[in-house]
């Protein structure tokens, strides 16, 4: 993981968090007050990101360093392999669970020639972190499952009116229908669009946050949506009091497509 062949010429303009390698084999599971984070635990702001309380460019760019060693043989000849290497390793850390849970996919960043030694901890070239001492990184949204792809015809709306226009730092004042639009003519790659989260009670699946992104590629009709399906009744507790605009009793209700009305 990290690993790259790069030379000037095709150097990266952004990266994946995963090709980004830690600097340290501990971290603290808060940032400082001086920070701009206001002394909040990494998994606080996690949460907060995913609950759309605040967007990820809130975070100021990581900076990385591209560490190099020259390849040998006939293939290799003259160029560089590496990895890419950061000591904003907390912030790494809330990039690498964005990008595992489908919010994220390729990060801007900084590149710096010098990172400090005493940064340079890590003790599986930078794959993973833990959490020093024995603090808990805080939230939850760290505990929920990987993203995966699903058919999105199998998943029941939790709302029978659905704005045709987005809101939310990013793409507020979007057009749903744009989307549809993109992903009819393929010019959009459907894990691009940020994964929606769904409840899988065992007998059916509803979405908890993304009824918009659901009509859009249903209307499209896409064989697969990119989601983080909860079955733990436990952690579907903790989150939904805590999403905006979201209840336990938006779960009671589960409506088809054609149930739906649009409202522009």
């Amino acid at each position: 993981m990290g690993d790259s062949v790069v030379s000037e010429q095709t150097k990266p303009s952004k990266l994946r968090p995963s090709e980004i390698c830690f600097s340290q084999k501990e971290v603290y599971h808060r940032f400082r007050r001086r920070s701009g984070h206001g002394h909040c635990t990494i998994g606080e702001t996690l949460d907060d990101i995913v609950e759309g309380r605040t967007h990820m460019t809130s975070l100021p760019t990581i900076c990385i360093k591209h560490e190099e060693e020259e390849m040998t043989g006939e293939t290799g000849a003259g160029q560089k392999k590496g990895r890419w290497i950061t000591a904003d390793n907390r912030r790494l850390w809330i990039f690498r669970h964005l990008e595992r849970l489908g919010r994220c996919t390729e990060i801007p960043f900084e590149e710096v020639t010098y990172i400090n030694p005493t940064k340079l901890s890590s003790e599986n070239r930078g794959a993973s972190v833990e959490i020093k001492g024995e603090e808990e990184p805080g939230g939850y949204w760290h505990e929920a499952p990987d993203v995966t792809n699903i058919d999105p015809m199998s998943v029941k709306f939790t709302k029978n009116i659905i704005p045709m226009s987005f809101s939310g730092e990013g793409h507020s004042g979007v057009k749903v229908l744009t989307l549809v639009e993109k992903l009819q003519c393929g010019d959009l790659d459907f894990q691009i669009v940020p994964s929606i989260i769904v409840w899988d009670d065992a007998l059916t699946k509803r979405v908890i946050d993304g009824n918009r992104r659901l009509w859009a590629f249903q209307k499209a009709e896409q064989s697969q949506i990119a989601a983080i399906v909860i079955k733990d009744r436990q952690f579907l507790n903790k989150m939904m009091p805590k999403m905006i605009g979201k209840s336990p009793t938006d779960l009671n209700s589960g409506y088809d497509l054609r149930e739906v009305t649009t409202e522009f």
